[in-house]
């Protein structure tokens, strides 16, 4: 006759395996965050390098377009007849009807979606699908509503510049219509695009780019030169917690919300990727009084465009395109 397990010997087996189950699922888990990031920088890599083979194709000159184009959504929701009824449908710029056809730097990754040829790359494998419902315009999920990818992959718009002529053609807007890179928009006005940031992961879930900077005297001109707007006390504003929005690190927390394992994909203007930790980006990036002084403190990365008081464009740090 078999002689059976005793409750004891059972016991002893389950606490064995909830120990090593312990043990385990943390190493897998990481294990699957560390996978995960992999294919971040794979996507970021794919991203960067399809904006330099645009300006390969666009006589060196980075992509900044702006107009509406009918049946262009990024969520093929919208690409049928009710979305696509009237001209200028999904491109109001009150917001309206959404901005589910406007082509623009909130929407960049229109432009360059004929190298890419594909709409899940532009989504954060880590992050996932960020679709906040209070954006300008999108109540009910940018991506549901706007068809707007947003908190993912950001595109440093003050190396591309910007356009916002379609609002200025129906008289919506008259200032910062044309927003010229002050390194002039192409792949060669770049000193060293191997050391420069073209991209990177977004902190800020409202948005799919890095804000550029305008000077204060020229912020109603209708051509005003942009400038990077990324400093490092605003940085830390966004990523971290619990500082007051002092600018500083002490006493705060890194908000894994706003990053992923700890740090951002960059992507360069040469087309290569990388993972930086957060302490690396943020030693990378020049102080309020380093690169802008008088610029007022912000609780964190603006959506759009940065008023700065001044700029000094000979600081060193070459992340940004400044200094070399």
């Amino acid at each position: 006759m078999k002689k059976a397990f005793t409750l004891i010997e059972l016991l002893v087996v389950i606490a064995i395996i909830a120990i090593l189950a312990a043990i385990l699922f943390p190493v897998f888990a990481q294990a699957k965050t560390a996978a995960k990031k992999t294919v971040a920088i794979s996507n970021m890599k794919q991203i960067s390098t399809s904006m330099f083979l645009y300006t390969a194709d666009n006589d060196d000159m980075y992509a900044r377009n702006d107009d509406c184009v009918p049946y262009s959504s990024l969520n093929p929701a919208h690409n049928t007849p009710a979305f696509n009824t009237s001209v200028g449908q999904g491109c109001t710029p009150n917001g309206s009807t959404g901005f589910h056809n406007r082509l623009n730097h909130f929407s960049w990754q229109k432009w360059i979606q004929p190298y890419t040829k594909s709409v899940d790359l532009y989504w954060h494998p880590v992050k996932g699908r960020i679709s906040v419902t209070d954006g300008f315009g999108c109540a009910g999920g940018q991506w549901e509503r706007c068809g707007q990818i947003t908190g993912s992959f950001a595109l440093n718009t003050s190396i591309t510049g910007a356009l916002n002529t379609y609002d200025f053609a129906l008289g919506a807007s008259s200032s910062r219509i044309f927003r010229n890179s002050w390194t002039g928009g192409t792949q060669t006005g770049l000193t060293n695009p191997a050391a420069t940031l073209l991209y990177m992961e977004a902190s800020n879930p409202y948005t799919a780019i890095l804000p550029h900077g305008v000077l204060l005297s020229e912020n109603n001109n209708y051509t005003v030169t942009v400038y990077p707007a990324v400093t490092r006390e605003h940085l830390v504003n966004d990523i971290y917690d619990g500082n007051g929005d002092n600018g500083q690190m002490t006493g705060a927390r890194l908000d894994e919300r706003r990053t992923s394992a700890g740090g951002f994909s960059v992507g360069y203007a040469d087309g290569h990727a990388k993972f930086m930790v957060a302490n690396q980006l943020i030693s990378n990036t020049p102080t309020i009084a380093e690169y802008a002084p008088g610029t007022a403190m912000s609780p964190g990365l603006a959506t759009s465009t940065q008023r700065l008081a001044s700029v000094n464009v000979n600081v060193n740090y070459p992340l940004w395109g400044l200094g070399q």
